[in-house]
């Protein structure tokens, strides 16, 4: 399977993949996606979701102007004034009382049974497939992380074959599921040692270079969450052959990028993730 998270950033180029936003009711990083915002084709928020997107587009002055696309969930999140605002300026809010499932899953099946008709609407062909960008999926409580986590893989399980991927942007990094078999991802712009340098720090670049150049930071993990796994891998300073890693045992964490294109084979699926470029990350609070 091949795997091309940079793309999204990539902002004298459109994607290659039509991508939409799911928004949680989790710190947002701002900065990334003020840069994913301009090429989705549907941004939906998750309950408290949209108060999390409200506050951001109010510190720019554009809460009348930039508005989510859909709101759903059980509606015991997102406050009254925000659902109203957005309300009367004609945004979709899909109120769904299951008890069974959360938010995030609601939002995630609300895509997914509108993938078709949001692809083309803006002209892509029945033959493409929506990725999905998770903002807001690592920050706040340890145990709301480790549920965004359980929901990526469940849904990544469950529609690897049929729909896009799935990405869990955080506040620092990129994340998603690597299916069994062989995964190329591409990470081109990667803030790296030259091969010829690897062995020195960087030099830090000053602010207009990075913004000109990195996407991606050369620091990586490949996580066994859901039990043990056997992974072989190219393309980083440390690589593998056939090598046993599970929780409680031996982890791939702290890697470094050390091409322009890295393979991970598994065996089982496996959590990879990889450090965003420092003006992708997170800023801001609230």
């Amino acid at each position: 399977m091949e795997w091309d998270p940079t793309q999204f950033f990539r902002e004298d180029d459109t994607p290659r993949q039509p991508f939409g936003l799911l928004v949680l009711n989790q710190p947002i990083n701002e900065a990334a996606l003020s840069v994913l915002w301009k090429h989705a084709l549907i941004t939906v928020c998750a309950d408290g979701g949209a108060n999390r997107f409200f506050e951001w587009t109010k510190t720019k002055g554009m809460e009348n102007d930039d508005l989510p696309t859909t709101i759903v969930g059980d509606m015991d999140s997102a406050r009254s004034e925000i659902r109203t605002h957005y309300s009367n300026l004609g945004v979709n809010i899909v109120q769904d009382g299951d008890q069974y499932t959360t938010d995030f899953t609601k939002s995630l099946r609300y895509i997914r049974k509108h993938e078709s008709e949001i692809l083309s609407s803006a002209g892509f062909s029945s033959d493409d497939k929506l990725s999905i960008l998770i903002l807001g999926g690592l920050g706040g409580r340890v145990d709301q992380a480790f549920s965004q986590v359980h929901h990526l893989y469940m849904m990544n399980q469950s529609q690897a074959e049929t729909n896009g991927d799935l990405y869990l942007i955080s506040e620092e990094s990129i994340s998603f599921v690597l299916l069994p078999g062989q995964n190329t991802i591409h990470v081109p712009r990667t803030n790296r040692p030259s091969s010829t340098d690897q062995y020195r720090s960087p030099p830090i670049p000053t602010p207009d270079e990075e913004h000109e150049k990195h996407l991606l930071e050369e620091n990586v993990g490949i996580i066994p969450v859901s039990g043990p796994a056997r992974i072989t891998t190219s393309g980083f300073e440390w690589d593998v052959q056939d090598w046993q890693t599970e929780i409680g045992g031996q982890l791939s964490t702290s890697n470094h990028i050390r091409a322009e294109t890295v393979t991970v084979q598994t065996n089982v699926s496996v959590l990879f993730t990889v450090e965003l470029a420092r003006r992708l990350k997170r800023s801001a609070r609230w």
